[in-house]
């Protein structure tokens, strides 16, 4: 499978591709490209947060934590001191950090319900329904929600391509276990995955509007116009006959 930088690396680019091509075509202002660019790159470590040891676990807990503790005080700063503020902060922190943590590593194992389709859906549409009902934007949640997926699915198609053993012309034993549609081993949470997909959608925000948004594309413009054969061509047009002017009135003068 590939590995912490990998992962990081690639999920990181590909989210800022996509969060340019959005922003030039005027869909996003420039904080949300960035905010979808950190959702993409949580995503394309989030299949891996089954991994006990895993740099990747690691460091999306760290990042939970954070994200998570941040939304916390910032709902409720204007209502206790600051020294409550600090206690309810790293007390928020720290139970997600290891208690959940902790939790969820007695429940999973590596490659199992978390390295599936189901689970980057699920995921995914968790982000939307929470984004919604903090008060952000539909467009907004769905964009965010995708990010995640996107950011997902670069990851498990990553591990199926590191499976692949292109010099022996052989696949690797983990092949298929990464980008299944969800955990044959493990049906009962299966069902349940299923199951909440089904109700998180349900609860999810419209997103007709946002599809009918994002659809229009006439703003994008990916190379300038000076890139264009027919523009670069009239501009040495202009110069030549700039230059026969000049040379002409220099002459005559």
């Amino acid at each position: 499978m590939a590995n912490f930088n990998t992962h990081l690396g690639t999920a990181a680019l590909t989210s800022s591709i996509a969060a340019t091509a959005l922003l030039s075509a005027g869909h996003v202002v420039p904080i949300t490209a960035l905010w979808l660019m950190l959702l993409g790159t949580i995503g394309g470590l989030l299949p891996d947060i089954d991994s006990d040891n895993s740099t990747s676990m690691q460091t999306l807990f760290r990042i939970f934590g954070g994200l998570i503790t941040f939304s916390f005080v910032g709902h409720i700063y204007r209502m206790v001191s600051m020294l409550e503020l600090m206690v309810y902060g790293t007390f928020c922190y720290l139970t997600i950090r290891y208690n959940f943590k902790a939790t969820l590593e007695k429940f999973t194992v590596h490659r199992g319900c978390c390295h599936s389709l189901a689970f980057v859906v699920l995921f995914g549409l968790f982000t939307v329904w929470l984004l919604y009902l903090l008060g952000y934007s539909d467009k907004t949640a769905w964009l965010s929600g995708l990010f995640v997926f996107y950011g997902g699915i670069v990851h498990l198609l990553l591990d199926e391509l590191y499976s692949v053993d292109l010099a022996n012309r052989r696949l690797k034993l983990s092949f298929g276990t990464a980008l299944k549609v969800f955990s044959p081993r493990n049906p009962f949470i299966s069902a349940l995955q299923c199951a909440l997909i089904v109700v998180l959608y349900m609860q999810s925000p419209p997103w007709q509007d946002t599809w009918h948004q994002l659809s229009n594309w006439s703003e994008f413009q990916f190379k300038p116009d000076w890139l264009n054969r027919e523009q670069v061509s009239e501009f040495w047009q202009d110069v030549v006959s700039s230059t026969k002017d000049a040379m002409s009135r220099n002459h005559d003068s």
